[in-house]
């Protein structure tokens, strides 16, 4: 997948994955808690692998929790009535017994909404994940999923993030202007990372973190981010773009040992691709 990868290289990665399955680490085996020298969060809220809990629930941050897992990313919205709320799509029939948009319900409609599915439950505000989660993660991704958001929209998650301490160990994918310099370091694109360099300099390494997929990923650029000092965050979901297959786990896996090789630990991860950071 990465062009500059040699033949070389590959044909090691392989024979370390082969020793490692030879010397104990069976597929039919459960593997344990993840390695602690790498940060995995949990992309849409934690361990959702083949609907195995729902999405951005407390259900999936538990397992996460339980997996090793340091962190999740979380998706927010918000209701009429500015309430924030954790949910990936705009309207809510995907998972309930409605075509409502989000933005369009009260919170005290939401609450009410019927589950499709038997585990369903209805959404959980930001500021109730977020009180859960203390002491129980270390770190939070966020995806605001509001095209504009509004400056009390801003304020409102700004202040839930301070008072449960997460804001200075937590990451905004865009709409990100707004958490400049507070702590809570902004999604810098492929594509960005010299226009911001060059604006910020030597800041741009407390400001922004390189937030890419595992396919966009190369040595040149991981060169030059261990140069600058800026932090890396691998993005590796690629079951939202194509099944889940033995053929890719086993790309994904390949391609992840050798991130693991230049020194990337931090990973925004589904949890079908974290058995190469668990013991």
């Amino acid at each position: 997948m990465f062009s500059d990868i040699k033949n070389l290289n590959r044909l090691f990665i392989a024979a370390a994955l082969l020793c490692a399955v030879a010397f104990g680490a069976r597929a039919d085996e459960p593997a344990g808690k993840v390695d602690p020298r790498y940060h995995l969060l949990g992309h849409r809220g934690g361990v959702t692998e083949e609907g195995k809990h729902p999405e951005n629930s407390l259900a999936a941050l538990d397992e996460a929790v339980e997996r090793g897992y340091s962190g999740v990313e979380i998706d927010i919205r918000e209701s009429k009535d500015g309430v924030l709320f954790l949910y990936h799509y705009a309207t809510l029939e995907r998972d309930y017994d409605t075509k409502a948009r989000c933005a369009d319900l009260t919170w005290a409609e939401i609450q009410k909404l019927r589950p499709l599915r038997p585990d369903g439950k209805a959404p959980v505000s930001v500021e109730e994940y977020c009180r859960y989660a203390q002491g129980k993660i270390k770190e939070i991704m966020l995806d605001i999923k509001l095209d504009n958001p509004s400056e009390a929209f801003y304020e409102k998650l700004e202040n839930i993030l301070r008072e449960t301490g997460f804001l200075d160990h937590s990451y905004s994918i865009g709409h990100g202007e707004h958490f400049l310099g507070t702590g809570c370091k902004i999604t810098m694109l492929v594509r960005e990372r010299e226009e911001f360099f060059k604006k910020y300099g030597e800041r741009t390494k407390e400001l922004y973190f390189l937030f890419a997929g595992i396919d966009e990923l190369n040595s040149r650029l991981l060169r030059w981010c261990a140069e600058q000092g800026i932090q890396v965050m691998a993005c590796v979901n690629r079951p939202w773009r194509e099944p889940v297959t033995p053929q890719n786990i086993e790309e994904a896996t390949r391609d992840l040992e050798w991130l693991k090789s230049w020194g990337v630990t931090y990973y925004q991860i589904d949890s079908d691709y974290d058995r190469p950071f668990r013991e």
